[in-house]
């Protein structure tokens, strides 16, 4: 709550420092931009405002180019500048992930060059900070609607998952493809997403308490075995999520698994960019993996639907748009047609 307060202060700073915000040029900067672009671009007309940004792509293309119409005029920078470069565009405000403050504020402040910290990480940090960039942006109603749309999407699936007893929940392990074409794998932290959403969707996460770290953590074969999870979910970054869990289930090493056994080894849906991340699709792979993890508790909920419904509302994709745009990007195990 206290952290909450301090956003809505620092909104209402602002607000009061450049009024409507009409005429703002607004930086994107630091690491993981396209989780800041990807939460700015929910409010209509924000895209006038993006003077630059930090280059920043997975590999899959950058989503901001199928919503900026004017995005191959945006300056680009290296995620890594200095303060200096972050001037150079004469900014009236500058976004970055609340990872960047030890880094940039101190100089940026010296500078007197106002910034916005946003965390991004969980359901509740999108909440409070899509709340707040309403105020920035002078358009809490849209913030109010985003915020709302997410709840009732997360509430309707949390509502029947917490009714489970927890000895009747499956074991679920999450992991990361970390070098292609290799068996390395990696799970992360306790306090991601990830976790969060596999606590949420049903599931327990068995990898909990095993990577006290503050990034992705490599675990060996025989930890894996021992986890013997019910389902596995492969992430990849910059490829082929569905190739990279045919490869893990043809490991000769994992083929005792239960989930290898019982065919219950997916990859994890991804369009621009992969659906399990702190991205605004966290609530599409919430979605996608309670239905996997329960499919006879979500038996009425279409992913697809979601998925189209989530595009529509959030960017204003119409049909004809989806299809060409987003439809051909879409991989992994989905389980339904588009």
């Amino acid at each position: 709550m206290k952290r909450y307060k301090l956003f809505l202060l620092t909104a209402l700073f602002l607000v009061a420092a450049f009024g409507a915000f009409a005429q703002q040029r607004i930086v994107l900067g630091g690491r993981a931009v396209p989780m800041l672009a990807d939460a700015v671009y929910l409010f209509p007309k924000t895209s006038s405002r993006v003077v630059a940004f930090a280059s920043s792509d997975q590999g899959l293309g950058i989503f901001m180019s199928a919503i900026d119409p004017d995005f191959k005029s945006k300056e680009r920078f290296d995620k890594s500048a200095g303060a200096e470069v972050y001037a150079s565009f004469k900014p009236d405000l500058v976004i970055l992930k609340s990872m960047m403050k030890n880094q940039l504020k101190a100089p940026l402040d010296a500078l007197g060059i106002p910034q916005l910290y946003l965390n991004l990480e969980t359901p509740e940090q999108y909440y409070e900070d899509i709340a707040t960039l309403g105020k920035v942006l002078g358009n809490e109603k849209r913030a109010s609607e985003v915020v709302s749309w997410f709840a009732s999407h997360e509430a309707s699936i949390v509502s029947r998952t917490s009714k489970i007893e927890p000895a009747k929940r499956p074991k679920v392990l999450i992991m990361q493809l970390a070098v292609s074409g290799e068996s390395v794998w990696q799970v992360p932290p306790d306090s991601w997403i990830q976790t969060i959403m596999a606590e949420r969707a049903g599931g327990q996460a068995v990898w909990k308490g095993a990577n006290p770290g503050s990034g992705w953590a490599t675990v060996s074969i025989e930890q894996i075995a021992a986890w013997n999870p019910d389902f596995v979910f492969i992430i990849s970054y910059s490829g082929n999520s569905s190739g990279a869990a045919e490869a893990f289930k043809k490991d000769l090493r994992l083929s005792a698994l239960k989930a290898v056994r019982n065919g219950s080894v997916y990859g994890f849906p991804l369009d621009f960019y992969s659906w399990d991340q702190p991205d605004t699709r966290w609530i599409l792979g919430f979605t996608w993996l309670a239905k996997r993890v329960h499919p006879e508790l979500f038996a009425d909920i279409s992913v697809a639907r979601t998925t189209r419904e989530f595009f529509s509302f959030m960017y204003g994709f119409d049909d004809a748009m989806f299809r060409t745009i987003i439809q051909p990007k879409i991989a992994g195990d989905l389980g339904e047609q588009f």
